[in-house]
């Protein structure tokens, strides 16, 4: 369920839609074409000519931070395995860090310097299906290649912290043979905190939620409205949904729990009012349905100031697509899908239906509360590290306190104490402290990871703790493509390759496509808010984001100086290959 809830936190602070319609300038273009770097092939073993340029634009930076536009781009992947290469044949680099598990993605590192396991079974133990694919295999194998060969060395490594399970078995092993009285207790903590509740991710309710362009309603007077209709509901209600959020958290909600249908009703029009602050962020909305018993919603509609919002393209308010579509759905117990049967309208309508179907609740304790005993077996760790030093080597205890860290990381982002990029930033800088003196770290995850700002979008990436504490030794290139296929998990369908949107008029895509040039790496830093060819780039524009799931709305808005320090655009992609092996 921690993976559902990150879904929806991913979906809530990145899948905004905007942008202006401008067509690129002459002299936009212009400006692209003289700073553009071009390189000739994303494809590794290709040499590194092309490359050289990137040893300026790096400098003396002892962090690298390679970005995805999406999780399932086969280029970007090839790319991203071509500048580890360049970097470490060329840079001296010799630590690779990836948005994985961190004790599942160390178990590649005794492939890579020993030969020892079976890559491709070690790349599905990670088990996200984003890593689990032909070019990071591909990645594995030159890496174990290379520190054969005698040429240089080059570790894998992880820095995610979203499942505790092994973290926990390395605890408790290491406990066992150094103090076993203490572990009885951290047997019997483990096996309570794995009964955590984790109801947070979206199980109790059925539920769909789009994501409303922020910009569109920012400072205005909202009303969304539509159409339900109810059956035996005997307990909770169905309702419209919208929230508001802001820099430091939720500004207005309504769920319609005080006025929502319960029973047995025919189709009746509902709705919620409400203004959007001028300093929202963010706004979510939907339907939500929680109790038992069926629900239909149709004929959906928000008007902004009192005029119709026109929503073609992102939205089907009405369902007659047959499909969900600008929506995410999920719940525990319940069935949502678009359905025939009903219709306020046309002839579709949505359908939450209360299947019953739920994991049968327990006596759990709350993410805080696990956290705060994780954290307890964590301090007693730190605090007989002096003893654990007389049997153990450093390594070996210092692996076992980070793997304590991991599993307290992950309860206290369940709690929404602290949150995952944070947890990821400390543990790359544990990987780099346990490292000799200056040794550089190349780092791959999701552009809406690395990125480095903060200011403008309410949260606090990864990049962005990591340039608080590495300031100028930390760059980030961000990735981005105009069109092509890419790998996700489609709403009812599974794991597929999904037709990316063409990159629209206004957004960054769509300037980079004007140039004619079908690959090439920009440093963002070259531009300035002075000069009216380059101004754009400092500026709100419209840039791709997509994660884990097949999304209609794939564009977002971000200001590309202060969120990376350079781009590489490819113009043509195609999807990832997977290999078939994740868990």
């Amino acid at each position: 369920m921690s993976r559902l809830l990150h879904g929806l936190i991913v979906l809530t602070l990145l899948s905004f839609q905007a942008g202006c319609a401008d067509e690129p300038t002459p002299d936009a273009i212009a400006w692209l074409k003289d700073n553009a770097l071009v390189f000739d092939t994303a494809e590794a073993g290709r040499g590194y000519e092309d490359l050289m340029p990137l040893k300026e634009l790096i400098g003396d930076a002892r962090v690298v931070a390679l970005g995805e536009g999406t999780h399932g781009t086969r280029e970007f992947f090839q790319m991203k395995h071509r500048i580890v290469e360049f970097l470490a044949e060329e840079m001296g680099f010799t630590i690779f860090s990836i948005e994985a598990n961190l004790p599942e993605a160390y178990r590649l590192n005794d492939y890579v310097l020993k030969g020892e396991g079976d890559p491709e079974e070690l790349i599905g133990g990670m088990y996200f299906w984003t890593w689990n694919t032909e070019e990071v295999r591909d990645l594995v194998l030159w890496m174990r290649d290379f520190n054969k060969s005698g040429r240089g060395e080059m570790q894998f490594t992880g820095f995610d912290m979203q499942t505790p399970d092994v973290a926990m078995r390395i605890v408790t092993d290491f406990v066992q043979a150094m103090e076993p009285k203490y572990a009885k207790k951290v047997l019997a903590t483990y096996k309570a905190a794995k009964q955590t509740d984790q109801s947070a991710g979206g199980a109790g309710f059925g539920i769909a939620t789009g994501t409303f362009p922020v910009e569109a309603a920012v400072g205005k007077r909202i009303r969304y409205s539509g159409y339900i209709k109810t059956e035996g509901i005997t307990r909770e209600f169905a309702g419209l949904w919208w929230r508001v959020d802001g820099k430091s958290g939720v500004l207005d909600f309504d769920n319609m729990n005080d006025r929502g249908p319960k029973g047995t009703t025919p189709w009746k029009r509902y709705e919620i009012e409400l203004d959007v602050p001028a300093d929202a962020v963010n706004i979510d909305f939907g339907v939500i349905h929680p109790g038992d018993g069926t629900a239909w919603f149709d004929t959906l509609r928000v008007e902004i100031d009192g005029r119709p919002y026109e929503s073609e393209d992102l939205f089907d308010f009405d369902f007659e697509s047959g499909a969900v579509k600008g929506f995410f759905t999920a719940g525990e117990g319940y069935e949502v899908a678009v359905i025939q049967e009903q219709a306020q309208t046309g002839k579709h309508s949505l359908r939450i239906r209360f299947t019953g179907k739920q994991k049968e609740k327990k006596e759990e304790a709350s993410p805080k509360e696990t956290a705060e005993k994780a954290g307890e077996i964590l301090k007693h760790l730190e605090s007989a590290r002096s003893e654990y030093l007389k049997k153990a080597s450093v390594r070996e205890v210092e692996w076992a306190i980070q793997n304590a860290h991991v599993v307290q990381q992950c309860y206290q982002g369940l709690a929404g104490d602290v949150s995952r990029d944070e947890s990821m930033a400390t543990n790359v800088h544990w990987i780099l402290h346990q490292a000799p003196e200056n040794t550089k770290i190349v780092l791959w995850a999701h552009n809406g990871h690395v990125r480095k700002d903060a200011q403008h979008i309410g949260w606090r990436p990864m990049g962005a703790h990591l340039a608080k504490k590495y300031g100028d030794e930390l760059v980030v290139l961000g990735f981005a493509c105009n069109e092509g296929r890419y790998t996700a998990i489609k709403q009812g369908e599974g794991l597929q390759a999904n037709e990316l949107q063409s990159a629209k008029p206004g957004s960054a895509e769509y300037y980079f496509h004007r140039t004619g040039m079908p690959r090439f790496i920009l440093d963002l830093r070259k531009a300035s808010k002075t000069n009216p060819a380059s101004a754009w780039l400092t500026k709100k524009v419209a840039f791709r984001s997509l994660g884990w799931k097949a999304m209609e709305q794939q564009f977002q808005t971000i200001k590309l100086s202060e969120a990376f320090d350079a781009i590489i655009y490819i113009d043509q992609t195609t999807a990832s290959r997977p290999l078939g092996r994740a868990e």
